[in-house]
């Protein structure tokens, strides 16, 4: 009790809601906007969480994650095109809604979905986390080993399209964890003589090279298209735009399986918003007694994706909060932070530092709340951010992700880590290899590592130790049953498609 009326005291200073206010309100608005998704606005305010306190911090950060997912939901319905990757499949009824005279009724359907997933998540959040962390906390080398061995499977196997491409993206987050110096014995360790590396490569200008200084690069090369608003929602009949008691109760069921799907995806590593948004729609319109009225702008297939995909908001936070192991690349980044204010996430945090714990869930039902507020009353003007040139956003961008990565050790080769990681991440992004199984396995390579040689030091070398324990072996055998029912299940596809009539 002591350690929740502290985070609500905190919650309750002028400057924390002051920041918890512009956090929503940036977010919906960098949502709306397509090419400025919610993984650039968090790692490009990551710099400034540095500088803050860590409630003021969490606030900013949660804030615009939850907004910025709603937010993608507006291009989408007015554009044809979602404004985040996770909005994707509202464009199949949302615009269609749109071309016939209500995107008005749209975008409030898709508003209250969004807070409908995103509360059922954070009441799922608050129900399991403490758990599945008193449950970690018997949890020795050994068994979190294998546990991050299992998260690297999940990670790599069920990220992207690609089984192999997934596994390429955390590979080579691997591999970049390793620079500096060894965990146990303090040894460099590919530093190539440069002192300014043997603390590892700074995590600031790598995720802001990945999501923020990529997504400029790829503007450039395709000439900063303008997006043109198509529909005017001042011309539109209200009375065609409101949404009638029945068509309420005939979403009440989409909305909760879409919960249901979005919170699971949500709790299992690396996969992400998009893939549950695909899931829900692809579950609703299978189980509807009328299928073929989805795609022509139903109300069901809106609601089912806006609900999922913020569903898996609170839902990330679950492995986040009770393991130390982030549920997106957005709480990789939420983790880092986290780290980076001397707070570290796992199941201990809930001993340590229990306030830090309330104030992320007061943060999660306050900023969803203010969402709904603001995005009830603010439809119309969030629809004008549309009409913005992106040949004037991006340069600002730029110039907020050099500002961002030098700011945080004042280091001169941070600018060059961001500037790789900006062609990495365009390279990743034009090859359909996912980003986000590389941030993940940066951050839990180091724990892996120090878990994986405690464990060989108390058996004397003996990797036996990792099958005989019945946790890990169990772990280890599913995560290798995964990989081969993943590749089998893609080969099995592409046989498919060789032998499909061209």
């Amino acid at each position: 009790m002591e350690a929740f009326l502290t985070a609500l005291a905190g919650m309750g200073e002028p400057a924390t809601l002051l920041t918890l206010l512009l956090s929503v309100a940036i977010g919906l608005v960098i949502g709306a906007i397509p090419g400025l998704t919610v993984n650039i606005a968090v790692a490009l305010a990551v710099p400034l969480a540095i500088f803050m306190p860590t409630s003021q911090a969490l606030v900013m950060l949660i804030g615009l994650y939850g907004a910025g997912i709603f937010g993608g939901s507006i291009s989408a319905i007015l554009l044809n095109a979602p404004g985040t990757p996770a909005s994707a499949a509202t464009v199949f009824d949302g615009f269609p809604m749109a071309q016939r005279g209500e995107a008005t009724k749209a975008l409030r359907i898709s508003l209250v979905a969004s807070v409908f997933g995103s509360i059922f998540s954070i009441l799922l959040l608050i129900l399991l986390a403490p758990q599945l962390a008193d449950f970690a906390l018997r949890f020795g080398p050994v068994e979190i080993a294998a546990l991050l061995f299992f998260t690297f499977t999940i990670i790599g196997v069920l990220s992207g399209d690609s089984m192999v491409k997934g596994l390429l993206s955390a590979s080579i987050g691997m591999v970049l964890a390793t620079v500096g110096s060894d965990p146990m014995l303090g040894t460099p360790r590919f530093t190539f003589g440069l002192t300014s590396l043997l603390d590892g490569l700074t995590y600031v200008p790598l995720l802001v090279g990945l999501f923020a200084l990529a997504e400029i690069i790829d503007e450039v090369t395709k000439g900063f298209p303008r997006s043109k608003q198509r529909f005017d929602l001042d011309q539109e009949d209200r009375a065609r735009n409101r949404i009638s008691l029945p068509e309420w109760r005939s979403l009440l069921l989409p909305m909760t399986r879409a919960s249901g799907i979005g919170s699971f995806i949500g709790i299992l590593p690396g996969i992400g918003a998009t893939i549950a948004s695909f899931m829900a729609y692809a579950d609703i319109k299978r189980s509807a007694r009328n299928p073929e009225a989805f795609g022509k702008g139903d109300i069901r297939g809106v609601a089912a994706s806006e609900s999922s995909n913020n569903a898996v908001v609170g839902a990330t936070f679950i492995p986040t909060l009770a393991l130390g192991i982030p549920g997106d690349a957005v709480t990789a980044i939420l983790l880092g932070a986290l780290v980076i204010q001397g707070v570290t996430p796992g199941p201990l945090i809930f001993v340590n530092a229990p306030e830090v714990v309330y104030t992320i869930y007061i943060v999660l039902f306050a900023s969803t709340v203010l969402m709904g507020v603001i995005g009830y009353f603010a439809i119309r003007p969030l629809a004008l951010t549309l009409r913005i040139p992106k040949i004037y956003l991006m340069p600002c961008v730029a110039l907020m992700c050099v500002a961002g990565s030098y700011v945080a050790r004042n280091n001169i080769l941070d600018l060059f880590v961001m500037l790789g990681a900006g062609v990495l991440g365009f390279i990743f992004n034009r090859t359909g290899v996912p980003v986000a199984p590389l941030l993940i396995t940066f951050i839990i390579t180091r724990p892996f590592e120090e878990a994986v040689r405690q464990a060989l030091t108390q058996s004397e070398g003996s990797m036996a130790v990792f099958f005989t324990n019945p946790i890990s072996g169990g772990l280890i055998l599913f995560a290798i049953g995964l990989m081969g029912f993943t590749l089998r299940s893609e080969r099995r596809r592409r046989s498919t498609a060789r032998s499909a009539p061209q």
